[in-house]
């Protein structure tokens, strides 16, 4: 063996370790990442706890806290509390009804839960729950149909400030502002969801994909996007990272 083979030779015996450490290192990183339940298999193969862990704790969820300053509703305005979280849907061209993530809440303080649910992930995860529940619903015609519009769901256990306001002044009252581009949209529209006694039991907030121009509202290289919306004497803030709202098909917005 030569002085060159030689080096070579220890040289590749040297950096043996190393190439395992980092190869163990990828495969713990992609092993991570397919462990998400929307990265792992398809919506089809959901179970149960992976729907909690999409609806409840998924790049397309967020929860905060708002306190309460107003005068609470009487007790049948309240949303109903489910102890195993996350939200129920019915799917239908745009038709949700959720739940707190939370079964309790100091009503000095509350969950305020905001859904991007226009994204495939949630719609499918929604019709996927529904399923499983024992309605009948074409889970791939309710997650593939295309939306024009994003939409973002915002949900707590007492509506009662939009039953005081009309849906034009949450509409005059919301906004998403970009992070990188520095750009902030209004929604086009709010529409209530109500039960059948008329309270308000979701408020949906869709945004305008495409600007005047018919650039993005939301480009590809976004790096968060923050969901405002006044209610009482708070502003609720949130936000959504694109590069992480991925699926097994791509960006899910």
């Amino acid at each position: 063996m030569n002085a060159e083979t030689d080096f070579l030779f220890h040289s590749n015996t040297r950096s043996k370790p190393l190439a395992l450490l980092l190869a163990l290192l990828l495969g713990a990183t992609l092993l991570w990442a397919g462990d998400k339940p929307w990265n792992a298999k398809p919506y089809q193969q959901w179970n149960e706890k992976e729907l909690q862990a999409i609806l409840s704790d998924s790049p397309w969820v967020r929860v905060t806290l708002i306190r309460r300053s107003w005068r609470p509703g009487p007790e049948r305005s309240m949303a109903p509390q489910k102890q195993s979280g996350g939200i129920r849907q019915t799917p239908a061209a745009s038709s949700t009804t959720a739940a707190p993530v939370d079964g309790g809440e100091d009503m000095e303080q509350m969950n305020v839960q905001v859904y991007w649910q226009s994204s495939r992930v949630m719609r499918a995860a929604t019709a996927r729950q529904a399923v499983l529940h024992g309605e009948k619903v074409d889970v791939d015609q309710y997650a593939s149909q295309p939306q024009d519009e994003y939409q973002i769901i915002v949900r707590m256990q007492d509506m009662t400030p939009f039953q005081q306001h009309g849906e034009k002044f949450f509409q005059d009252n919301a906004s998403l502002q970009m992070k990188k581009a520095k750009d902030k949209i209004s929604p086009t529209h709010v529409v209530y969801e109500k039960d059948s006694m008329g309270l308000v039991q979701n408020a949906i907030f869709f945004f305008s994909k495409t600007t005047s121009s018919g650039a993005p509202t939301i480009s590809g290289d976004e790096t968060e996007v923050q969901f405002s919306c006044k209610i009482a004497d708070s502003t609720v803030r949130v936000g959504f990272k694109p590069r992480d709202m991925v699926d097994q098909s791509g960006p899910a917005l």
